[in-house]
């Protein structure tokens, strides 16, 4: 097995979407799956006849839609959202034809969803212009709308969107990852796993095998989950949660020798790991060695403090008077 390797694996977006069950990786498909529909030349992109007609707008720079297109997607590739933002919005505000305003959304679209701000992207998705005769257009629209219900814990229109555009257009790996994260928040556990094999099929990418391994262990199955993550970390280069879900798993099957191993390695990546500052002190505790697991479970209870989850440090806190009654 050969993993597909993608841009910026740790969260991926996609940022087509963002795991909202799955801490590990914040964007399932990263950065690849969210390009900018701009081409080098616009009369590539537009019928001659609508080119044409396009008014030529200047902006207050003087500068054409076309011209500002090009900039806002040159802005967004180097990650300069909120001027990217901003030229589009310029864009949108000149009274553009339909193609270019289409183009235009869409694009602020998605520069929100990376940004974090899902009810935004659906306001300018709702805003779009297609005829029925563009499925091709009509796909995309319904996908990233359902990335962007998903984005807001929206999951069950997040997975009407979905179908929508697999009606449209069949065979989409990321409609399928994306749609397995929204069964997978549900709870539907057995659709989320058909979802995601039918994404590795299409596009067999370290995110999608790494949301399997997931399933795998939420399933119940953890010796699946280590197996696939152990082949996974052979073949790629360190990655903080792959260790973390891989020493989890060896927890769950009372391997508390490797799930140390594992977290060491995870906190050695990153300092900031609390899953995996929580589960060294847990499986140290396991070991007998109870002081020193204390004290890794107490830096994991100030750490949920200190970012404001007030019910996982109460949790923590729990499992350390326990351990202090013994």
């Amino acid at each position: 097995m050969v993993f597909k390797h993608i841009k910026n694996q740790a969260i991926v977006a996609s940022v087509l979407c963002l795991i909202a069950s799955i801490d590990p990786l914040a964007k399932v498909n990263g950065e690849d799956n969210i390009s900018i529909h701009r081409s080098l030349q616009a009369k590539s992109e537009y019928p001659d006849q609508l080119a044409q007609k396009a008014p030529i707008n200047q902006s207050p720079a003087g500068k054409t839609p076309a011209a500002l297109m090009d900039q806002a997607s040159a802005s967004f590739t180097k990650g300069d959202f909120p001027e990217a933002i901003a030229l589009w919005t310029q864009i949108i505000m000149s009274n553009p034809s339909v193609p270019i305003l289409n183009e235009a959304l869409i694009n602020r679209s998605k520069a929100y969803l990376v940004i974090g701000q899902p009810s935004l992207a659906l306001a300018d998705l709702s805003a779009c212009q297609y005829k029925p005769s563009q499925v091709s257009e009509l796909a995309d629209l319904w996908l990233l709308k359902g990335s962007a219900r998903l984005q807001n814990k929206q999951y069950s229109e997040a997975i009407v969107d979905f179908k929508q555009s697999e009606r449209l257009r069949p065979g989409n790996s990321i409609l399928y990852s994306n749609r397995s994260v929204a069964y997978q928040s549900l709870g539907k556990l057995a659709e989320a796993k058909s979802d995601i094999t039918a994404a590795i099929k299409l596009d067999p990418n370290f995110s999608n095998y790494f949301n399997l391994a997931i399933l795998q262990k939420l399933s119940g199955n953890p010796q699946a989950c280590f197996d696939l993550l152990s082949q996974m970390i052979r073949q790629s280069q360190p990655y903080g949660q792959l260790f973390t879900q891989r020493g989890l798993c060896a927890a769950m099957l009372g391997r508390h020798d490797e799930a140390i191993s594992d977290m060491l390695k995870a906190l050695k990546l990153d300092q900031g790991n609390v899953v995996a500052m929580e589960q060294l002190g847990l499986s140290l505790v396991a070991k007998n060695q109870k002081e020193s697991g204390r004290q890794y479970l107490v830096k994991a209870s100030s750490m949920r403090l200190t970012s404001g989850e007030v019910e996982e440090y109460q949790r923590i806190l729990s499992i350390i008077s326990l351990l202090d009654r013994r």
